[in-house]
This record gives structure tokens, C-alpha cells and sequence, in this order.
């Protein structure tokens, strides 16, 4: 059993994250297809279909999240789409096919403006994506049944506050990685 405010901190995070993550897929759908090919997985008639089906899939999880009724079919969704993502990533990174945009920046995505930006994954990218598959694993936890008082939606809110900005620090940094590998090396 885990803390009510551990959950919904938990939870929020991970719907933040997950709806960050899914937004610019929405916006640059193009973007999201490249990088899904540049993955060089699927077959090419799968990549266009699943351009569209993986944000949709990434926001009802999000979303679903949300709700008590839906959020173990939405957490079980999103572990599935993170463990999926992470071994692509794995596989990719073990085949030594790592100079590829991975297409999950997040609101980072935005930021890059160049299409000569150095682009890598690696193993930290695995890891990011195993750390939100754990995140998205918490919201399956019980909850103990502590009452709640108000201290406890403050913390829970702060709490989330600083969870989701760790991530995107985390973001910024795995997608200045190659910037500073160029940079040394030249």
C-alpha cells in the first residue's frame, strides 16, 4: 500500500508528463512519423497509422489516469507504450543506431529549431523511459486509507510541482547531450 499523497503525486506527474510528452506528436506529426522512421523497426505501411494511434493511445492513458474506473486499464496502457518505446530505444542503442532523434523531447520538442541539430539516444533514454513505465506502475499501488487533511493537497501539489520540473530538466538535459558532445569533439 502506498501514501495517498505518494499516489496522487504519482499520479499528476505522470499525466503531465504523459500529455507533454503526446502534445508535440499532435502538433508536428511529421516529426513524430521521421523519428518513428528513423527508428528503422516497423514496416513502412505501419509508420504513418502509428504516428496517429501512439499520441492518441499516450493521451487516453493520460487522461485516464485520472479517473478511479479507468485508471488501471490507463496505467497497464502506458506502462505497455513506455516499455514498448524503451526497447525500441534499447535495441536501437545496442545496435549502435544511436545518431536518431527519439521523438519524445516533450515541450523540448519545440525548442529545436534546426533540423542540423545533433541528435542521439542513448542509455539514459532508455532510463527515462523505464523511470515513467515506474511512474505510471505507482498508480496501480493501493492506497492506505489515511484520511486526508489540507497540508496533504499542498504538499501533493508541490510535490508535483517539483517532480515535473525534474523532468524537464532532465529533458533539457538529454537533449543538449549531443550539443555538448559536438562541442567537445570539435
Amino acid at each position: 500500500m502506498i501514501d495517498p499523497v505518494i499516489l496522487m503525486v504519482c499520479i499528476a506527474s505522470a499525466t503531465i508528463i504523459a500529455l507533454a510528452s503526446a502534445l508535440p506528436k499532435w502538433r508536428e506529426p511529421v516529426r513524430f512519423r521521421a523519428s518513428l522512421e528513423a527508428f528503422a523497426l516497423l514496416p513502412s505501411f505501419a509508420v504513418k497509422p502509428l504516428s496517429f494511434v501512439f499520441p492518441a493511445l499516450e493521451t487516453a492513458g493520460a487522461i485516464g489516469l485520472l479517473f478511479a474506473e479507468t485508471r488501471m486499464p490507463a496505467a497497464i496502457l502506458l506502462i505497455a507504450l513506455f516499455t514498448l518505446f524503451g526497447a525500441a530505444l534499447a535495441f536501437n542503442v545496442l545496435r549502435g543506431h544511436t545518431d536518431i532523434d527519439c521523438g519524445c523531447s516533450g515541450f523540448i520538442a519545440a525548442a529545436r529549431t534546426s533540423d542540423r541539430t545533433p541528435k542521439s539516444i542513448g542509455w539514459w533514454h532508455v532510463a527515462r523511459a523505464a523511470m515513467l513505465a515506474a511512474l505510471a506502475a505507482a498508480a496501480l499501488v493501493p492506497a492506505t486509507g489515511r484520511a486526508l487533511m489540507g497540508f496533504d493537497y499542498l504538499s501533493a501539489g508541490a510535490c508535483t510541482l517539483f517532480a515535473v520540473a525534474a523532468w524537464f530538466t532532465l529533458d533539457v538535459l538529454l537533449v543538449n547531450l549531443p550539443k555538448l558532445d559536438s562541442l567537445r569533439n570539435s
